[in-house]
């Protein structure tokens, strides 16, 4: 649309419209019936392409429309085109975190954290919670790091929420110096899904703390240990905290007593559940009662 300049009866003046003058004695403009339809015809077409109706009772309609979401097409994702991003288009494109923020001290997350990354640096240990997943978005999410040398015990301020795994639901988690944790909002729960402290929950790095206990590795290499006591033979079979899922390897033990002893593994008894092990002493002698930690490996 333009001004009416084609029409020399609409008396334009350097192409506007202008008043009449009563003192200079000039003309005011006059709008020509076409202009007059065309700039309303512009207008309506903009408010019906809204989805609204137009009605001559209303004059919000042009705001309303240019406000609404009808008028405005989602690009495909990743588009690189000058048009307008819808915040559809924003929330599918992964481009970047909401925001950061970094603290010291104990501290409470809230919805203003959604979407963004939380840093802390503690020397001492300190304590974060979780915002309240009620009014939280389906599908929301939030990083939590720890650069600080104190350990960041991670909990939900709801007694209502949980913090999950993949595969089960966890207490608090502590973040160690580094680790990272992704969460993500999922009904009355916050399931990690991300971050290095992810992999003390997967299956491909799962453990066990204590003795006995054991390690696995993402290669599939497993380490166990253990203790057992000898019999009156000397010997004692340890069975393995777990079984290796495919062979067992190789078997290291010590006698742990008060004096020097030599452990071989009895050829032949070696399974993937566990291994005989014997002791004698300096002498040749064996006893019942004396112990052996072992380390096995396997995969």
């Amino acid at each position: 649309m333009d001004y009416p300049k084609s029409v020399p009866s609409a008396g334009l003046v350097n192409g506007r419209f202008v008043d009449e003058d009563p003192l200079a004695g000039t003309p005011g403009s006059l709008i020509p019936a076409s202009w007059g339809n065309g700039v309303t015809q512009e207008m309506l077409n903009l408010i019906q392409a809204a989805g609204l109706t137009p009605s001559e009772q209303l004059n919000n309609q042009l705001l309303t429309a240019l406000r609404g979401s009808g008028l405005f097409a989602t690009a495909p994702q990743f588009d690189n085109d000058r048009s307008v991003a819808t915040t559809e288009f924003v929330r599918r494109s992964g481009l970047q975190y909401s925001g950061f923020t970094a603290y010291a001290t104990h501290t409470a997350l809230t919805v203003a954290h959604i979407g963004g990354v939380v840093s802390f640096a503690s020397a001492t240990p300190i304590s974060a919670t979780l915002p309240d997943t009620a009014g939280i978005m389906h599908g929301a999410t939030l990083n939590l790091i720890n650069v600080g040398t104190g350990v960041v015990t991670v909990s939900t301020a709801s007694i209502a929420d949980t913090i999950g795994s993949s595969s089960a639901a966890l207490g608090p988690i502590d973040l160690g110096r580094g680790e990272t944790a992704e969460f993500i909002k999922l009904d009355n729960q916050w399931r990690l899904i991300g971050g290095t402290i992810l992999l003390k929950y997967t299956s491909l790095f799962s453990g066990q703390l204590g003795n006995p206990g054991y390690q696995k590795y993402a290669s599939g290499n497993i380490d166990q240990w253990g203790f057992g006591t000898t019999d009156a033979n000397g010997e004692v079979f340890v069975t393995f905290p777990i079984s290796f899922p495919n062979a067992f390897v190789s078997a290291v033990a010590t006698h742990a007593g008060g004096d020097s002893a030599i452990v071989i593994v009895v050829g032949g008894t070696a399974t993937r559940q566990g291994v005989r092990l014997k002791v004698r002493n300096y002498v040749g002698q064996v006893a019942a009662g004396w112990g052996v930690t072992y380390f096995a490996k396997g995969y």
